[in-house]
């Protein structure tokens, strides 16, 4: 009986899939509708939102499973908004898709407000906003972006993202995390007040391995560690050690000034992630002696 009950559920499940993927349809963007936000409320989940070269406001919330997209890229596809946000994700699965479009702040908000959910955030331009990406308990996949020019580049509160392949550059905060436990693997950081800022009881992975390192190029602060540490089940107000090993620092001597707080940052890498350094070069043995 059981066993009839739950193929009975599967063939439902298949069935709805299918359904889903029949009546899937594409919005084209101004040729069926001439504005972003109309065609976001009109697509349902298998949706996707196409939309052509141009410069559109927009303000508008996306809804679950919805793909929004470009036919041309970032370069020459524009999301602008001054105030508030360009886009709301809220309880958005892994089937949202949000890529190849420049979202434009100029003064507004946040450009991605993301409140719970999985959504996928991969090859846009995000740029001149307060926020570039703001996530509450969201543990979105954010990849492979270009985030510039924003107060904050990716701010999380209490979110465990994947933040894969991204550049963030000439940000006041690069990545900014309270209470969150993200990946932050092979990215670039660049020219930003503070790359990364850890707050609260934050467990961040940064590289970790040759594969995941992460570069690390004239900074103000690399990492500016404030985060607090759990004791079993205790939260308490004693400093945690932020693990940074295993990514390159601007050059083959990390400068430890621009390391705040407790931080772990040894081994390091090379420019191209295949020499690990446990002292700066000048310091490592000669040839003769390590070979002895």
């Amino acid at each position: 009986m059981k066993t009839g009950a739950v193929l009975l559920m599967g063939f439902a499940a298949l069935a709805l899939l299918m359904q889903v993927s029949a009546e899937a349809k594409t919005y084209f963007v101004p040729r069926d509708i001439d504005d972003v936000r109309m065609a976001l409320r009109e697509a349902s989940y298998g949706d996707t939102v196409l939309v052509s070269p141009g410069r559109y406001k927009v303000q508008a919330k996306i809804r679950s499973g919805v793909v929004l997209t470009s036919t041309d890229g970032p370069d020459s596809t524009v999301l602008w908004n001054k105030r508030w946000h360009i886009l709301n994700l809220n309880d958005c699965d892994m089937e949202t898709k949000i890529s190849g479009l420049t979202f434009e702040g100029k003064g507004c908000n946040v450009c991605f407000a993301c409140t719970t959910g999985a959504p996928v955030i991969e090859g846009n331009v995000i740029k001149q906003s307060w926020d570039g990406i703001s996530l509450y308990r969201c543990n979105a996949l954010i990849k492979d972006n270009v985030i510039a020019g924003c107060n904050r580049g990716v701010y999380m509160d209490y979110s465990d993202p994947e933040i894969v392949g991204n550049v963030l550059r000439n940000n006041g905060d690069g990545i900014s995390m309270v209470s969150s436990a993200p990946v932050i693997a092979r990215c670039v950081l660049e020219h930003n007040g503070r790359a990364l800022l850890i707050h609260g009881h934050s467990y961040p992975t940064i590289g970790g391995s040759l594969s995941a390192a992460n570069s690390f190029i004239s900074n103000g602060y690399s990492v500016y560690n404030m985060g607090l540490r759990i004791e079993g089940t205790q939260y308490t107000d004693q400093r945690e050690v932020a693990v940074a090993a295993y990514n390159y620092w601007g050059s083959l001597c990390p400068e430890e000034a621009k390391m705040r707080g407790d931080v772990v940052f040894r081994p390091w890498t090379d420019a191209e992630f295949t020499t690990t350094y446990e002292k700066c070069l000048e310091q490592q043995p000669a040839e003769e002696e390590r070979s002895r």
